[in-house]
C-alpha cells in the first residue's frame, strides 16, 4: 500500500511524505504507483523548476519521497506554491477515491 501523508499548519501543507508500493499490479504495470509517482515528481519539478523553490530539502529514494515546503514571504511565489500543492492534493484525493484499497492518505494540520 502507498502511504501519502500531508502535514501542515492552518490548512496549509508544509511537509509531504510518500512511501511504499500500491500492490495493485506487478512491478512496472501498477497504475496506482505510476499515478502517485507522476503526481509527486511533477509537484517537485513544478515547485523547483517553474516556481523556483530551492528550499524543499527533498529526499527521493525507491518507494520514498519526502519534502518540506517552508513558509516564504514572496507573495507571487507563495501563490504559485499554494496552487501547485492544491492541485497535487486534488489529484491524490482522486486516486484515493478510485483506488482506496491501495493508497492510504492522511492530512494532519495543527
Amino acid at each position: 500500500m502507498i502511504s501519502v501523508k500531508i502535514q501542515g499548519k492552518n490548512n496549509k501543507a508544509s511537509e509531504i511524505i510518500v512511501s511504499g508500493h500500491a500492490g495493485f499490479a506487478d512491478h512496472g504495470e501498477d497504475i496506482v504507483c505510476a499515478a502517485v509517482s507522476v503526481l509527486t515528481i511533477s509537484i517537485l519539478n513544478g515547485l523547483t523548476e517553474i516556481v523556483g523553490r530551492k528550499d524543499l530539502g527533498e529526499v527521493i529514494e525507491e518507494g520514498y519521497v519526502h519534502f518540506i515546503i517552508p513558509e516564504i514571504t514572496d507573495e507571487s511565489m507563495k501563490l504559485e506554491t499554494d496552487t501547485l500543492i492544491s492541485t497535487y492534493l486534488l489529484g491524490i484525493r482522486g486516486i484515493k477515491e478510485a483506488y482506496g484499497d491501495y493508497i492510504q492518505f492522511e492530512e494532519v494540520y495543527k
